[in-house]
């Protein structure tokens, strides 16, 4: 497992794309229409190049799994942040864009306060053999040594299910979210 350089945006929007194809959450940003495909990739892209402005974007070894992880208190300005953000906004109907706005106003207001990790996307290929754990076990060492708790979101109820396996709880649940599915805000204390 390494920390991803710019050279990993192939890399890393690939195995996003492909991993989050049928996400609820993503669906409900990209929409079913015109060039999914697409879409999905220029929100990768954004995500990948926030996060490596952050130092959290990490890739493990076999190249297969990546981990948007990074700490909240981290304010980046960034021109190409703001480029990446904007090409992705102009890809999606403008109606998915106001959207999204007020799904960010939710989940900034409801997200904890204090001062944590937040694990924003996580995907593993399939075939990545033992990438998930690599990457998982990297990061709850980062959590542990830093003393700062894990948070994240999640409206995958498979995922919901796997996450507390492995020491999440839930503190807040967004009912309602996009008329029918619910958003589960996740958190992982420092061990």
């Amino acid at each position: 497992m390494y920390l991803a350089t710019l050279k990993d945006k192939f890399t890393s929007v690939r195995i996003l794309s492909t991993t989050f194809d049928d996400n609820m959450s993503v669906n409900n940003v990209v929409g079913n229409t015109g060039n999914r495909k697409k879409k999905i990739e220029r929100m990768a892209e954004f995500a990948f190049i926030k996060s490596l402005n952050r130092n959290g974007a990490f890739i493990s070894d076999n190249k297969m799994g990546v981990a948007f992880f990074y700490r909240s208190s981290l304010k980046i300005f960034s021109l190409k942040e703001i480029y990446y953000e904007i090409r992705f906004a102009l890809s999606i109907p403008f109606s998915r864009v106001v959207e999204t706005l007020k799904r960010q106003t939710y989940l900034k207001k409801h997200r904890y306060q204090g001062e944590h990790f937040y694990f924003w996307f996580f995907g593993v290929e399939k075939g990545g053999d033992k990438a998930g754990f690599e990457l998982k076990d990297y990061l709850y060492q980062l959590s542990a040594d830093e003393q700062l708790p894990i948070v994240l979101e999640t409206s995958v109820k498979r995922n919901k299910v796997i996450y507390e396996r492995y020491g999440f709880k839930i503190y807040h649940i967004w009912e309602n979210y996009s008329d029918k599915d619910v958003l589960w805000f996740m958190i992982r204390e420092s061990k």
